[in-house]
């Protein structure tokens, strides 16, 4: 189990790191420059929030659970971004916006503000899922079956919402590799970016 690193060790990598033996902080710098940034015409106050996020994620080289707590708070930053690019029409009587997640993506996509068009690392995923498809099927000496090409978008809006609801009321902590926690990074600053059109916002 993780506990508070010793002063002396404060600044050193953390070892659990070193179970991936082609990671380094380099890499995952470049990553998260090259992936899991958003566009200026994102306003200021998202940003910085989705800046503190990706800090949070590249300061898992020091302390490694904080990977799975940066995806958690990219979730939240979804949340924060919808609900300021979707206004509330309507505020219970304590002046609350009592929309779920739930129904602030279902909300976005029906206003085609998030379409599979504006995730541009889903060619890849479909890529990568149908290459694992082929292997799976190799090794098992059976066709490949092909996959429905569902709505991404709308498989988002089911299960994004299921994920942050989890992370937000835990039963135990979560460790993931931090592969698949840059990942939601990803899916996430993408889905903000898309709220806000850079032909939009110019």
């Amino acid at each position: 189990m993780p506990s508070v690193k010793k002063l002396e060790e404060f600044f050193e990598r953390d070892p659990t790191n070193d179970l991936f033996s082609l990671l380094t902080l380099q890499h995952l710098y470049d990553c998260v420059s090259q992936y899991c940034t958003v566009h200026e015409g994102v306003p200021e106050d998202i940003r910085d929030y989705f800046h503190v996020v990706v800090s949070l994620y590249l300061y898992g080289w020091l302390y490694y659970p904080f990977y799975m707590l940066a995806s958690e708070r990219s979730l939240f930053a979804v949340e924060m971004a919808l609900r300021k690019r979707l206004p509330a029409k309507k505020l219970d009587k304590k002046g609350r916006d009592r929309r779920s997640l739930a129904d602030l993506l279902i909300e976005a996509k029906d206003a085609g503000l998030l379409r599979d068009e504006g995730l541009p690392s889903l060619e890849n995923r479909r890529a990568n899922a149908e290459q694992l498809d082929e292997q799976i099927a190799r090794i098992s000496g059976r066709d490949v079956e092909p996959r429905p090409q569902l709505s991404y978008v709308e498989t988002l809006t089911q299960t994004l919402p299921q994920l942050r609801n989890r992370l937000a009321h835990p039963n135990m902590q979560l460790i993931m590799p931090p592969g698949s926690m840059l990942d939601s990074l990803i899916v996430t600053a993408e889905i903000i970016n898309q709220l806000w059109p850079l032909s939009a916002s110019k």
